[in-house]
């Protein structure tokens, strides 16, 4: 029993590591005093983020100004940098942090306008706390095949 235990944590752990950082859309909240946390796709690919998903403008821009993965001083200074420089991931002459504060998306829009959208908070992915027990399902589900297996072979 102590073995699956551990290996059921050992696979969590991993779960959680592939995942968008989970505090930042509210630490981005609380920085800025927005009414509510930003959509984790001002970042990255989708919702659920994760390792190489980081591909939109402003994502991209936080990540040269020295954001990383689960390091809420790292994104303060990397805020503080878009909020100095006035840096614009649209191109349409507002400032990302200014489009954050308006309740919009900093990026460019899909159609090639300014990104002039709102930005509704996800009802899943990074910006929920700890995540989803039901996407841990699948992960638990190979540990305990896995301790199974061992076992049986004794």
């Amino acid at each position: 029993m102590r073995k699956l235990l551990t290996a059921t944590v050992c696979v969590m752990s991993l779960a959680g590591a592939a995942r968008a950082t989970p505090n930042f859309p509210g630490a981005i909240q609380r920085e800025l005093g927005l009414q509510s946390p930003p959509p984790c796709t001002i970042c990255h690919a989708t919702d659920q983020g994760g390792s190489g998903t980081v591909v939109k403008p402003f994502g991209m821009y936080m990540r040269s100004r020295g954001l990383v993965p689960f390091d809420e001083g790292s994104l303060h200074t990397a805020l503080l940098a878009a909020a100095g420089e006035r840096h614009d991931s649209s191109g349409s002459g507002v400032s990302d942090i200014d489009k954050l504060k308006a309740g919009q998306d900093p990026n460019p829009s899909s159609s090639g306008g300014s990104g002039s959208g709102a930005a509704s908070a996800p009802s899943y992915g990074c910006s929920t706390s700890g995540g989803s027990v039901a996407g841990l399902l699948p992960f638990a589900a190979v540990a305990a095949a896995l301790f199974t297996r061992r076992f049986r072979r004794r």
